[in-house]
């Protein structure tokens, strides 16, 4: 199994498969993820999920669970990233992350370089220009 999650050396370069927690965080370039994000202890906890794995292996519901863990229960979780593609492409293990996060918000954005950060128990989103 090669979908393996690790902690980001650099919580404003998460990169794909890589967790951070940070007051900001910021994902590397999405061109076809997603990244999930919640506020624990006053930071920002984000995980960096690909479509697949570094053997090419689709993403699977067993990954999702292993990401959201990941959150360690932080509050006012989000979705934010290629949700169109995910929808498309992987519709079921989509669906089961929206079922075991339960999001407050979903956040569908093109290729770019996006973030969190606290805004008063809140994600706020943020965009690299």
């Amino acid at each position: 199994m090669a979908y393996i999650f690790t902690e980001a050396q650099n919580p404003l370069e998460v990169a794909e498969r890589e967790w951070g927690k940070a007051d900001p965080i910021m994902f590397t370039k999405f061109t076809s993820c997603i990244g999930i994000m919640g506020i624990k202890d006053g930071k920002v906890i984000g995980v960096h999920l690909t479509l697949m794995g570094t053997e090419d292996e689709w993403v699977t519901n067993a990954n999702i669970d292993q990401a959201v863990a990941l959150l360690d229960g932080a509050t006012n979780p989000v979705v934010i990233g290629q949700i169109e593609i995910w929808e498309d492409t992987v519709p079921g293990v989509y669906q089961h992350l929206l079922d075991t996060l339960h999001p407050v918000a979903i956040y569908p954005k093109d290729d770019g370089i996006y973030g969190g950060q606290n805004d008063n128990g809140s994600v706020k989103i943020l965009t690299a220009p």
